[in-house]
């Protein structure tokens, strides 16, 4: 059947939500395995399934994000494929489906966006027999970026370089693929290649502080991906700006706007009542004017960020209270929520503050070591209370009292949302073997205590069948060990034993070390003071 025919019977074809078909056709390249879903909803109009994960990848790290409006006149995003304003109202009138629909439901989501990708390819005349090179240009469409070189380095470095590298979601990946997009290249990529460091892409939108000294750093969320985020913030139409742009990984950060400069980031001005009445003096200044602002890849809906993108983020906002004298504390480094509350939020309630100013702090050399979250950092100074007689140590340090308990992993260990039956609001997974690589649930004991230990999970058929929950008192000498089977038990809690920690800084570990080939998780440790035996 022709797209075009797909298309005009689209209405018939789905009705109240998606008719999925079984991936039987177009195999995938050899050492990959992707979601029915994605297959299904590619398949079911006849698009590529591996553009369809790319753009998932790239949009929202396969997330179902709830989209904000970030920048007047772009709209917010939906999904995990993060489908917006036109495209949003497109998809679900192809799909036969409501918005509302769209904006909530995984499945109705990607039908919907597949959708749109077989619309525009029908109007670039586009088919499913051209090689992947030739959809570039319904890529291109799809993103809804107006920027001509943010449009370029979307296509090749975003989309097409997320089928390069490969794509790897929990219990699926992508093989990396040989490909390059039919579309011009960058101009950065023409003149000078590429960089991993700060790339100067200057905005028109900004005027003079008028000799004014930054006092805070804004935190934002782009509620978007990167290249259309910085794309939006150069073009002089938008009327909006920021100081810089880091990506999702944090292995770039676009600076916009010189710091000396007032770049247009937050509408507001300056209310210590909404700050806890620090600098009242300054009540009524422009936020522009005090502020340096940062933009962050990703939505404030989303339930975790990736530990390179806080750590190159908290780098720079060291270089910023350096350059301009500015305190690194909760009151001077804040959300864009905080002083706008009105109409913004971001950068959402799952930003990790704790762990970030830590990390500010580390970056600075006002503290040693790592903060919370973040993996091989030690641990931050010993509290003036014990962690208590019964808390929840959750993977999503934006849940845990960081001064008291937090989680601790590598970057080797990946966020995700992806199976049912989590605590909160995702968990940490990552792939198994002979690697000594574990995740920490770390706690204060203001005493020698003894707790019973609870550990949940999602389970799922990747997951390892003897994995290992180990306890470590401060001297890091094992307490207590209980080896569990993470395919079944999953969404309760499942006790791992009673065990006698000391006073100071202990550890509840999960080994990955176990047969490969599997996905342990690391969602949440609670712990309960007992009776010692």
């Amino acid at each position: 059947m022709s797209r075009h025919l797909v298309l005009l019977l689209a209405p018939l074809a789905v009705a109240c939500a998606p008719t999925y078909l079984p991936p039987e056709v177009s195999p995938l390249a050899p050492g990959s395995e992707m979601p029915d879903e994605f297959l299904s909803s590619a398949r079911e109009v006849d698009v590529p399934s591996e553009i369809l994960f790319a753009i998932g990848k790239v949009e929202t790290g396969f997330q179902m994000v709830t989209g904000e409006t970030e920048f007047e006149g772009k709209e917010p995003a939906y999904g995990i494929l993060a489908l917006r304003g036109e495209n949003l109202q497109l998809g679900a009138d192809l799909a036969d489906l409501s918005v509302e629909q769209v904006k909530t439901d995984r499945y109705a989501n990607l039908s919907a966006a597949a959708y749109v990708l077989a619309y525009f390819a029908e109007e670039e005349g586009v088919t499913s027999d051209d090689p992947l090179s030739a959809w570039a240009p319904v890529v291109a469409r799809y993103s809804g970026i107006s920027e001509e070189d943010a449009l370029a380095e979307y296509i090749h470095h975003d989309v097409y370089g997320a089928l390069r590298a490969g794509i790897v979601l929990e219990g699926y990946s992508l093989a990396p693929m040989d490909v390059e997009a039919a579309w011009p290249l960058p101009q950065r990529d023409l003149e000078r290649g590429r960089d991993s460091g700060a790339v100067w892409s200057p905005s028109p939108n900004y005027n003079s502080r008028s000799g004014t000294t930054p006092k805070y750093v804004v935190i934002h969320t782009c509620e978007g991906a990167y290249s259309g985020c910085w794309g939006w913030l150069t073009n002089s139409s938008s009327g909006v700006s920021a100081h810089y742009v880091v990506n999702e990984s944090g292995s770039e950060v676009r600076a916009l706007v010189d710091e000396s400069n007032r770049a247009w980031h937050t509408s507001a001005n300056y209310d210590c009542s909404l700050n806890g009445s620090t600098d009242c003096s300054r009540n009524g200044s422009s936020m522009n004017t005090l502020a340096v602002g940062i933009e962050h890849a990703g939505f404030g809906s989303q339930s975790s960020w990736s530990t390179g993108l806080l750590q190159r983020s908290a780098e720079l906002t060291c270089g910023v209270t350096q350059r301009s004298s500015i305190p690194r504390d909760s009151y001077h480094i804040i959300a864009h929520g905080r002083i706008q509350p009105w109409n913004r939020t971001d950068p959402g309630p799952n930003w990790p503050w704790t762990d970030y100013l830590n990390r500010v702090k580390t970056a600075c050399g006002d503290i040693s070591g790592g903060g919370g979250g973040g993996g091989g950092g030690t641990n931050p100074p010993p509290p003036s209370g014990g962690a208590g007689a019964q808390f929840v140590i959750d993977s999503n340090n934006a849940a845990n009292d960081t001064t008291k308990f937090y989680n601790e992993i590598s970057s080797s260990w990946k966020s995700s949302a992806n199976v049912s039956g989590y605590y909160n609001t995702g968990y940490w997974y990552a792939a198994t073997g002979s690697v000594s690589d574990p995740a920490h649930f770390k706690f204060y004991a203001a005493a020698d205590t003894c707790y019973t230990v609870d550990a949940w999970w999602p389970s799922a058929s990747d997951r390892p069948t003897s994995t290992a929950f180990i306890g470590y008192d401060p001297d890091g000498t094992e307490v207590g060990r209980k080896t569990v089977n993470q395919t079944i038990n999953g969404g309760r809690w499942n006790q791992l034993g009673t065990w006698s920690f000391s006073a100071g800084w202990n550890d509840v570990a999960l080994s990955r070390w176990t047969t490969s080939g599997k996905n342990a998780v690391a969602d949440a440790v609670r712990l309960t003071e007992a009776s010692c035996n």
